[in-house]
């Protein structure tokens, strides 16, 4: 209500009779401002038309349906009908009421101010009247916010009344879907031989088209359709394939066919005996002379020379090799795919699940000729080819009590998973191999009887680009790793890449390549054993005096600093890593006790080139900041040693350890007490693994000479910030430990520049 400051009404505000009702109800009567005021009142007949008219858009209306498939169930979205909600009765019926007050307007204002004053408190409330200003009742209209008076209603009608129900939807979806496709006519393209009888016909109807189309008969009803070919294609009966007739015939055979038959059957099943030649001679009557038999015998020779040239022939091979990656792929199709990653889970996924578990996809059974039961000693994948892979046969356990005689290297491709790409056989053991990520297509080969060699995997010629002599690598104790330089100075451009071979007895041998077919090598270090307490983890020393076999330890693993060219580690049976330097012959950098006992694997972080991990005989996997000589975890599962262990290359806090026996996932995101996987791969002993290249895959080798790929699924998908979760949760594992955490937090940033990942 609009009042001013007297309590009286403000007049001006107040809109004339016409405006109000134009604005209430658009498909009334309309009334014209200077009609009386009797013919305010509407007729029966004018507002039941106006009810037909409405009630036929509402059936028109009530035809409509709009429907949406959510989560497989049909849901009907159609908006509600206005005819059965009873807001539309309540304003039907308020807006009979207010034509009615007024239609009585004029009776009032003629009456004089006691008319006024009654339409007043009619309008505020009184009898039969409304509790609203006409200011509120325009508003309430036009924002249909009415709120209707009970009392006001006749008894007849309150039962009617309800509380309008707000539509809850603030939009409709409405999709729009192809129909199916629905072929009317299919004609397929055919081509006969011309002259037969199918040919005959086929013209036939052609000249019968024409005549329909642009010949006489073409003044008729017709529509125009396309085709595949505009003209007719014809072929002469030459490329045609000529039907081949069979019938039972009699033929002459003479001696000399019946000789020659049956030479030729005798020659594929055994040897001719002189025997078996006079049986021949005797039932041909052909009685062949000696000379004769020596011809034969030089022309098999000559077919044989002929066959064994075909298969030594690099085209011959390489289509065998076409052929068999081409059958392979029908039978490995699933575990090709799994291995390329062509389905990727999807993050928003609701069915993903973290189990941590392997599948095994399928697996590399080498051929052995000799039927000596080799262990798999290596594993190298090709740093630009994902899908090649080198695999070393021989020994990997030195104290085990039975050595092979002999060795192998096989070059296995993914895309034939059942025979090898490339075959190397040795007269010794092979023990390590290692891809050259410089010069993708060499390999560097290390034998049990400390002999080293590099090959060209792309040769086809099988034969060895230099290999290592006893005057300049006098070196005879196994060969137990492999690591690949990069050339430091501009000084020797045009020279391949050197690198460095770790033997059992402690001796790290530096080899370059040159244009001679021999290694040039050189001793780059002699490892000493360690007096005293250095620095790392506390173990005791044993009271009673003991007396070493060696004096020199014994060489386990070599490894290469991520970003200095120059460093290099070297792990020993004592537990302990030897930080050298190229540039410092017999002198070590650092020595850092990781174990109690020997420790087998160093492998560095590819989003930090301070953080790496070590694994031992003692159970542990720790790893460790470098410039802090205590680990900042350590984790424990089986009391094993443990082989192998590594990060995973497409997730920061996801570590992958291995025994004998079985295969433990770590998660430093969610527990560092157990693993979140564990799994036995198979019956024999596993040996050495390594992950693919895209970091999905983790290849096992085992004791029999058999190689696994096996998937990891069910995992967590790599975070978006991976160095960010990997300080996370360093930061939460060693948080109870006070001087640690300073310690740490006093080296600050320990990860690559952009915070992002190397490939080491």
């Amino acid at each position: 209500m609009n009042n001013s400051a007297n309590g009286k009404m403000d007049t001006s505000s107040i809109m004339k009779p016409s405006e109000v009702y134009r604005k209430t109800a658009k498909r009334s009567v309309m009334v014209a401002p200077e009609a009386p005021a009797s013919s305010f009142v509407p007729k029966k007949r004018e507002m039941h038309y106006y009810a037909v008219e409405i009630n036929n858009d509402i059936d028109y209306r009530s035809q409509f349906k709009v429907t949406e498939v959510v989560n497989g169930e049909e849901v009907d979205y159609t908006p509600h009908s206005l005819s059965e909600s009873p807001y539309a009765d309540q304003f039907m019926k308020f807006n009979l009421h207010l034509m009615h007050d007024i239609s009585m307007l004029p009776l009032y204002h003629s009456r004089g101010s006691m008319l006024r004053s009654k339409t007043r408190s009619s309008m505020r409330g009184g009898v039969g009247g409304n509790k609203q200003s006409i200011d509120e009742l325009i508003n309430g209209i036009i924002f249909e916010t009415i709120v209707f008076d009970q009392s006001a209603v006749p008894r007849d009608e309150e039962s009617l009344m309800h509380m309008p129900v707000p539509f809850t939807k603030s939009f409709v979806k409405i999709t729009i879907r192809k129909s199916e496709f629905i072929e009317l006519h299919a004609q397929i393209n055919s081509t006969v031989a011309k002259g037969s009888d199918q040919g005959n016909a086929v013209e036939t109807d052609n000249r019968l088209y024409d005549y329909l189309t642009v010949g006489k008969g073409k003044v008729r009803r017709r529509s125009d359709n396309d085709a595949q070919t505009e003209i007719v294609l014809t072929n002469s009966r030459a490329v045609n394939t000529i039907f081949v007739s069979q019938a039972t015939v009699g033929s002459y055979v003479s001696n000399f066919e019946m000789y020659d038959t049956l030479q030729g059957v005798v020659n594929k099943q055994t040897q001719i005996t002189p025997h078996m030649q006079s049986q021949i001679a005797i039932v041909t009557g052909d009685m062949r002379n000696t000379t004769a038999i020596e011809e034969e015998s030089n022309e098999r020779s000559k077919m044989r020379s002929v066959t064994q040239q075909l298969f030594k022939s690099p085209a011959f091979k390489k289509a065998i090799l076409f052929i068999g990656r081409t059958l392979s792929s029908n039978y490995y199709n699933s575990g090709m795919q799994r291995f390329r990653n062509f389905k990727k889970l999807d993050r928003s996924s609701t069915d993903v699940q973290y189990k941590y578990s392997l599948k095994c996809l399928f697996r590399l059974i080498p051929s052995n000729p000799n039927d000596d039961r080799k262990a798999v000693s290596d594993i190298s994948f090709c740093y630009t080819n994902s899908d090649i892979v080198a695999i070393s046969y021989g020994l990997f356990s030195f104290s085990s009590q039975h050595v092979p005689s002999t060795g192998d290297v096989f070059v296995w491709s993914i895309k034939n998973p059942g025979e090898p790409e490339r075959a190397y056989y040795y007269n010794n053991p092979v023990t390590a191999i290692c891809f050259s990520p410089y010069l993708p297509s060499l390999i560097a080969i290390g034998m049990y009887n400390g002999s080293v060699e590099v090959r060209d995997v792309a040769d086809d010629s099988n034969m060895p680009i230099a290999v290592s002599q006893r005057s300049t690598s006098p070196g005879c104790a196994p060969v137990v790793g492999i690591r690949w330089l990069k050339q430091v100075g501009n000084d020797d451009v045009g020279e391949i890449d050197p690198f460095l071979s770790l033997s059992q007895d402690g001796s790290v041998t530096r080899f370059h390549l040159g244009k001679s077919p021999y290694l040039l090598g050189f001793t780059q270090m002699t490892l000493e054993r360690i007096e005293g307490h250095p620095e790392g983890i506390h173990v005791p020393i044993s009271p009673i005096m003991t007396v070493a076999a060696n004096r020199r330890p014994q060489g386990l693993y070599i490894t290469t600093h991520p970003v200095d060219n120059d460093i290099y580690y070297i792990l020993t049976d004592e537990g302990c890593i030897h930080k050298c330097s190229i540039n410092y012959q017999h002198q070590y950098l650092e020595v850092l006790k990781c174990h109690d006992g020997a420790v087998n694997v160093m492998e560095f972080s590819p989003w930090s080139p301070r953080l790496f991990l070590t694994c031992g005989n003692d159970w542990y996997v720790r790893i460790w900041v470098d410039g802090i000589t205590r680990p900042l975890i350590e984790l424990l599962d089986d009391f094993q040693p443990i082989h192998w262990t590594k990060w995973s290359p497409i997730n920061s806090t996801i570590i992958v350890s291995l025994n004998r026996i079985t295969c433990s996932i770590w998660d430093l995101r969610r527990n560092i007490l157990k693993p979140m996987g564990k799994h036995d791969l198979d019956s024999s002993y596993n040996t050495i693994a390594q992950f693919s290249n895209s970091g999905t895959v983790l290849i096992v080798g085992n004791e029999r000479g058999n190689v696994l790929f096996e998937a990891l699924n069910d995992m967590p998908f790599s975070p978006h910030f991976q160095y960010d979760e990997l300080e996370k949760a360093i930061y939460r594992a060693i948080g109870n430990d006070q001087e640690l955490f300073i310690e740490l937090k006093s080296i600050g940033f320990f990860g690559y520049p952009n915070k992002k990942a190397v490939r080491t």
